[in-house]
């Protein structure tokens, strides 16, 4: 009897480290990317004994958020990317969705943002304008795209995909990941979405889902209403939302526990009417998919 219970013991302790592992990939990666907001500079070379200074490149403007659409600086939002579409090779390019850098090479964004006529082909990081490249901005091709293996379209629950990049970004003050927001109701009551195109951001309201559902039915889109893997943000009085060219682009909190780190809380999903009043938009809510997204982009990573 004590061998089985042993046994037992021993499982169990097994079975709650291997969660416990897995379940902290993506903090443990959000902590290891906070650290690429340092560089290094060696102090004076004058003094007798220079020393190597970690500065800060951090960009985000920490005053309080105001409602209202802003555009962003530069730096600001290092993980915001934009998606373009070309009919073909050489031609030239449409930016039409949004998305977010949560590792080195892959770019978290909605699934719809896949299924237009044309795929998906190139992405930019870096820049403040899709139309002005400059000097910072990054460009990388799509290869391949990685749907949630439960979204069919046109009904949108599961809208969340993976673009994978041909090759590694280079980190800098302009291109660093966000972070994975872990829990599923962060306590905050106001959270920052931003798309393109020139990049801009707005403050908006979390609206609980059942309030949400007086306002947004659609039998052919959300045939179940909303559910729990969504989360819904706007301002009821309109004026203020996402819309159609934000879609896959974040919803965001700044994160309190890494410094100048963004942590991604939703996906912008869709909305009934851009703007209007009693019209919030749907995004997809992240920390309801942990676990698919860290099979996918770190998977074959043997340190966790």
């Amino acid at each position: 009897m004590n061998i089985y219970r042993n046994l037992i013991q021993i499982l169990v302790y097994f079975i709650f480290h291997v969660y416990k592992t897995r379940s902290s990939i993506s903090e443990k990666k959000c902590e290891e990317y906070s650290k690429a907001v340092f560089v290094k500079k060696e102090s004076p070379v004058l003094l007798i004994r220079p020393k190597v200074m970690k500065i800060s490149t951090c960009g985000i403007d920490v005053v309080p958020l105001i409602i209202g659409g802003t555009e962003a600086q530069e730096r600001e939002f290092p993980h915001m990317a934009v998606i373009g579409y070309e009919e073909s090779l050489g031609s030239t390019t449409k930016w039409i969705c949004g998305g977010s850098l949560i590792s080195e090479q892959h770019i978290l964004s909605a699934a719809h943002c896949s299924e237009r006529r044309h795929r998906p082909q190139v992405v930019r990081l870096g820049l403040v304008d899709h139309t002005y490249s400059g000097e910072y901005m990054q460009e990388r091709r799509i290869k391949e795209i990685i749907r949630h293996p439960n979204f069919h379209s046109p009904i949108k629950y599961n809208d969340i995909a993976i673009f994978v990049l041909d090759r590694h970004v280079e980190f800098t003050a302009f291109v660093r990941p966000a972070c994975l927001e872990l829990r599923p109701e962060p306590e905050v009551s106001r959270v920052l979405a931003t798309g393109f195109g020139t990049l801009s951001y707005v403050t908006l309201n979390i609206i609980s889902n059942d309030k949400c559902s007086e306002y947004i039915e659609d039998p052919e889109t959300i045939p179940l209403n909303i559910t729990s893997s969504m989360l819904c943000a706007g301002v009821i009085e309109g004026g203020k939302d996402t819309c159609h060219g934000d879609s896959g682009g974040p919803l965001q909190i700044l994160s309190k526990k890494y410094y100048c780190m963004y942590s991604i809380i939703g996906v912008t999903s869709f909305g009934r009417f851009c703007g209007y009043a009693y019209s919030p938009a749907i995004y997809t809510r992240v920390s309801s998919y942990i676990p698919w997204i860290e099979s996918v982009v770190w998977g074959q990573n043997k340190n966790f």
